[in-house]
């Protein structure tokens, strides 16, 4: 069976790896259209090795409403089972 990452995603995989193994602080945006594989190349890089990560999905909403619920993700990530 070909895994989804044989193909095409290798280098941004490379990629995200390289900027995770910095020592300072890194920050990747991933975007493109609808159904190319974000959230499946994303879940790959975080599920290779011991890495911690928050998933945030914004959403076509008010800025201060995508920003309460990222706070609320960060929050629940270094509180766990708060909400």
């Amino acid at each position: 069976m070909k895994k989804f990452y044989d193909g095409g995603r290798v280098h941004e995989l490379r990629s995200l790896e390289e900027l995770y193994s910095q020592k300072e602080f890194a920050f990747a945006v991933v975007y493109g259209r609808r159904r190319v594989g974000k959230t499946s190349l994303i879940n790959e890089f975080v599920s290779r090795g011991d890495k911690k990560a928050i998933m945030f999905t914004a959403t076509e909403t008010p800025d201060i409403i995508n920003l309460e619920n990222f706070s609320h993700s960060v929050y629940a990530a270094i509180h766990p089972g708060f909400y």
